[in-house]
């Protein structure tokens, strides 16, 4: 019996938790499933995943450079007709999108090709932090057009399937399945603590030194100015006591702007690989490859966005045993409980209570490393991929 064959369309091949999500998932749904991955390039601040090709295997994979991030309505009309003799080519019974611009692209072409399952994957939402108000009002009109011909939509988060059905009215519940996102847990252990040792002799940290990270693009959305004015609080009343390394783990357009800010608050940052880093206060690392001992090389993990779905770097960073302190957006909540597994906030005061409480309390970081570890068991990637070939197999039957 043949498999039913599945396109998929990931936005961009860059590094980042969407990416792995999905192309992990991609190898281990070819068991069941005859696949074509799709994806757009990376654009230029951003690190290109064609290594996560290499790691896994059992699918198709076709590059299209015409599916940018932007809205560039010349290049998205190519875009949409690439996408669309791919599926005449491909012949798929079910076409699912991943990103908001795959979301548009994709759906319209797999609706116009009469592809039998479409759907939609909303690994978070831009309706609010990211355009103006008119521009995001545009968005939710858009998406809910898009959602009466999308056979599902897949929420990765209780708090997103609420704000797409109660908040935004994009669908009816009915409609908006859950499926939470799950990862390799083990990957990220260091029981040795080898990756550990590996990251810290990397930076010159000393064994008292509390390496403090953050990890996403430098875009405004992840507000990684709230990250260096918390860090800068911090440090006015802990450097003198501790020894405080603030580690800023990606790349994006905002780099240049986020160390003038640095420059103005009269600390003083490098970027890793230019120099001797061992005196500044804050190390950009750009994009790494190595998230395992990224993590088992820090202390605490911070996240200061305005806006999220469900962010795989808390979900890793929880799985390598490290306290997390939070803003508490998005479905942020559901993956952290405050005050067991790690901190949330609402606003900068709050911040800088929670992460100078961690760095006084070296106690406490340990219980939250303790349960975060254990409660990471609940990430499971097996769980989601079942989740997914069930919904799959009943459109299919319905269709």
């Amino acid at each position: 019996m043949n498999k039913p064959r599945l396109l998929i369309i990931l936005n961009r091949l860059a590094v980042g938790g969407p990416a792995f999500n999905v192309i992990s998932g991609a190898a281990a749904l070819s068991n069941a499933f005859e696949i074509l991955l799709l994806a757009g390039a990376p654009d230029a601040d951003e690190q290109p995943a064609d290594y996560l090709l290499d790691q896994y295997k059992g699918f198709q994979f076709q590059k299209i450079n015409s599916l940018k991030r932007s809205v560039l309505p010349g290049t998205d009309l190519r875009a949409y007709k690439e996408i669309k003799q791919v599926i005449k080519q491909f012949q798929p019974q079910i076409v699912h999108t991943h990103g908001a611009k795959p979301g548009v692209l994709g759906r319209l072409a797999a609706h116009r090709s009469s592809v039998p399952v479409i759907v939609h994957t909303f690994h978070g939402h831009v309706f609010h932090s990211y355009f103006s108000g008119f521009i995001s009002n545009s968005i939710v009109r858009i998406e809910r057009w898009l959602a009466g011909f999308s056979s599902a939509i897949v929420a990765i988060s209780e708090t997103l399937k609420n704000e797409l059905t109660n908040s935004y009215h994009i669908a009816s519940a009915n409609k908006i399945k859950l499926i939470r996102l799950g990862i390799d847990t083990t990957h990220f252990q260091d029981e040795g603590g080898r990756k550990r040792s590996q990251f810290r002799k990397e930076f010159n940290l000393s064994n008292d030194t509390i390496a403090i990270g953050i990890v996403g693009r430098l875009v405004p959305v992840k507000n990684h100015r709230l990250f260096i004015e918390t860090a800068a609080e911090v440090l006015k009343t802990k450097g003198s006591n501790h020894k405080l390394r603030f580690f800023i783990v990606g790349d994006g357009t905002g780099r240049t702007s986020l160390q003038q800010l640095i420059r103005s608050k009269q600390l003083n940052f490098v970027n890793a690989g230019s120099g001797d880093d061992s005196s500044a206060n804050f190390i950009f690392t750009s994009w790494r490859k190595d998230m395992d001992a990224v993590f088992a090389g820090l202390d605490i993990i911070m996240l200061t966005s305005l806006n999220e779905g469900t962010p795989v770097s808390i979900m890793e960073a929880m799985a390598a045993g490290r306290p997390v302190l939070s803003t508490k957006v998005g479905g942020i909540a559901e993956l952290i409980t405050n005050g067991e597994t790690g901190l949330l906030a609402s606003g900068q005061t709050e911040l800088v209570a929670g992460l100078s409480s961690l760095i006084e309390n070296a106690r406490l970081r340990e219980q939250f490393s303790a349960a975060a570890a254990t409660d990471a068991a609940r990430f499971s990637k097996s769980a989601e991929l079942e989740a997914l070939s069930s919904l799959y197999h009943s459109l299919l039957g319905s269709a």
